[in-house]
């Protein structure tokens, strides 16, 4: 009987938070973890395509589940610039909600998932293969990415569960690789979007993979949230100034994608643009080409 009216109550509430989506244009992730722990669903047509299972222990499948889609922002996003055939990198790809995003998009491309926490891997590795025609399409990478080659401690967040970072000596150890090393054994010969959430490790990945950037010139979507930085040797600026160095354009993930302010006032996450793909943006160079000499 409680799993019943816990059912019902469920659905009531789900619906109640779609409709606030739609007046609002807001995602359902606030209203994720006030949903009853444990229960499990399959969410059908997920990206108008795919199978996706959901326990709501997680709060990012629960939000999946509440609201059809999981962060607005970025899944608009990776929308607008994806395109069919791209290689494209999911580094921290958690449970799989924008990695199924991109595979909608990316017709016979290639994604990659880096997911280095065992438990939530296991919830990318479901729910591609709940759907027939990922099993090509997307690669889950078992790994962390890094400065270079090494080993650090994954440790889960206990008040956001799925989520979970790197340390150096607590946790459960998870093997480190460099962006340039991996893509030296994997011989790939293009790469056109990444998108990296890893809770402040942005710039190790971002530096072990200079060569990598300098070769490809992927557009870059990487989280850059204040919080995690306060005991970190680095800042947010020093991604951005190490971007820019590289001939990148910083700029926010919403249109008009407007440029970034170094010195503060950061967004969630940041878009890295090369010259290569302002296209994508649907962005005047020339504005560009003026800003950049802002940081030179």
């Amino acid at each position: 009987m409680k799993q019943i009216w816990l059912f019902i109550v469920s659905n009531i509430y789900r619906l109640i938070v779609r409709l606030i989506s739609r007046l609002t244009g807001r995602g359902a992730g606030k209203f994720a973890t006030i949903l009853p722990k444990g229960q499990h669903y399959l969410v059908k047509n997920y990206c108008g395509l795919y199978n996706f299972y959901v326990d709501t222990t997680y709060p990012i499948e629960s939000s999946v589940w509440l609201g059809g889609i999981y962060d607005i922002v970025t899944t608009r996003f990776l929308r607008k610039v994806i395109r069919p055939g791209d290689v494209f990198l999911d580094v921290g790809a958690n449970c799989g909600a924008l990695t199924l995003v991109a595979a909608s998009l990316i017709g016979d491309g290639k994604i990659y998932a880096f997911e280095p926490g065992a438990a939530i891997r296991d919830r990318l590795q479901t729910n591609i293969e709940a759907n027939e025609e990922l099993k090509e399409r997307v690669k889950v990478i078992p790994l962390g990415l890094g400065l270079t080659k090494s080993q650090l401690f994954y440790h889960e967040d206990e008040n956001y569960r799925g989520n979970g970072s790197l340390h150096i000596s607590y946790g459960i150890p998870v093997e480190i690789v460099s962006l340039d090393e991996w893509v030296l054994q994997e011989n790939l010969n293009r790469i056109d979007v990444i998108k990296i959430d890893v809770e402040g490790m942005e710039y190790d990945v971002l530096l072990g993979g200079k060569a990598t950037l300098e070769k490809f010139r992927p557009l870059i979507y990487f989280e850059t949230i204040e919080l995690f930085y306060p005991e970190k040797q680095h800042k947010i600026r020093d991604i951005y100034e190490f971007l820019a160095s590289l001939g990148y354009q910083i700029v926010r993930p919403t249109s008009p994608h407007l440029e970034v302010n170094f010195a503060g006032n950061y967004p969630a996450n940041s878009v890295a643009v090369p010259a290569s793909k302002f296209d994508r943006l649907k962005i005047q160079s020339a504005r560009f080409n003026d800003n950049l000499k802002t940081h030179e």
